[in-house]
């Protein structure tokens, strides 16, 4: 046997939802199958879990991420799986982001009852989301219905548009793609109306700095990397929270050029601006060099 086949367990940790804990095994499997080091699930329960705290209103930023990384930082995991998009922007100390496999779709999915699409929605119904930047958009797009705050995991949220709560509810297709749900995707919402979150179905694999480069440099994707290092820019770059409602995607148009568009609403004296640039990228300072030179654009019309 060798010695990696036979070092223990690498333990993974991962917040206790559904979705949660199947990501976190087909990235456990992913190191697997690239190493041949058995990897144990872990479940962490975070802030974020707790229905009664308001995401706008965490104890800490990040509230999904917070208490895993706690358990990073004190040994009782050897790494952590998060959704891109839940991270904070600022990297924080002694922890380093070594792994981003392969994106899934990144888009936002439409859930509802009757099979009628956004467009086909009667003006007037009920439409869920907690997302800011999923209500701006929707406003946007349709003025006429009504965004009504709404929580809980996938099986939550979808049960709430079965029990007529609400008429439909916007979900990462990500999510639904990877827990094999997409009968319940009435239809995938374009980008042009919109934009998903920075880092939407990307997931983020860290773990303590220096530590497990080989077995997660194994599962790293460059070009995902790249991406979402684009769309991350946004956010510290305009000063986001967590409650803004950003959207960012960038596009590979071919093997070395990438294009970023990005959308902010209501944030710092931005009603909406929405703005695109394309740029040659081919490492990391290139992808966050594209992302700040929109932000220098959206810069002298922030307050």
């Amino acid at each position: 046997m060798s010695q990696t086949a036979a070092a223990a367990p690498l333990r993974l940790g991962t917040r206790g939802s559904l979705l949660a804990r199947t990501q976190s095994q087909q990235v456990a499997d992913s190191i697997t199958a690239a190493t041949g080091r058995a990897v144990d699930l872990v479940v962490v329960r975070t802030e974020g879990d707790d229905l009664t705290v308001p995401l706008d209103s965490p104890s800490r930023p990040g509230a999904f991420a917070a208490a895993l990384r706690d358990a990073l930082l004190d040994g009782r995991i050897d790494l952590a799986v998060h959704s891109f998009k839940d991270l904070p922007s600022a990297p924080l100390p002694g922890l380093t982001v070594t792994a981003i496999p392969p994106r899934a779709d990144p888009r936002d999915a439409w859930c509802s009852r009757d099979g009628l699409g956004l467009a086909g929605l009667p003006a007037g119904a009920k439409v869920g989301t907690s997302s800011p930047r999923r209500a701006a958009g929707l406003r946007r797009a349709r003025p006429d219905l009504e965004v009504v705050a709404i929580r809980g995991n996938v099986d939550t949220r979808l049960r709430k548009v079965a029990e007529a709560q609400v008429d439909a509810a916007v979900l990462a297709a990500a999510g639904l793609l990877r827990l094999g749900r997409q009968a319940a995707i009435t239809e995938f919402i374009d980008p042009g109306v919109l934009l998903p979150a920075p880092a939407q179905g990307a997931l983020a694999v860290e773990c303590r700095s220096g530590e497990l480069t080989d077995e997660l440099g194994a599962i790293d994707d460059a070009r995902t990397r790249l991406a979402v290092t684009a769309e991350r820019a946004i956010l510290a770059g305009i000063e986001a929270t967590c409650t803004t409602a950003v959207g960012a995607l960038a596009t590979w148009i071919d093997e070395d050029r990438l294009e970023l568009t990005v959308e902010v609403s209501g944030h710092r004296g931005i009603v909406f601006e929405r703005i695109s640039r394309t740029g040659r990228v081919g490492s990391s300072s290139q992808a966050t060099a594209l992302g700040l030179a929109i932000c220098v654009e959206l810069a002298p019309k922030m307050s």
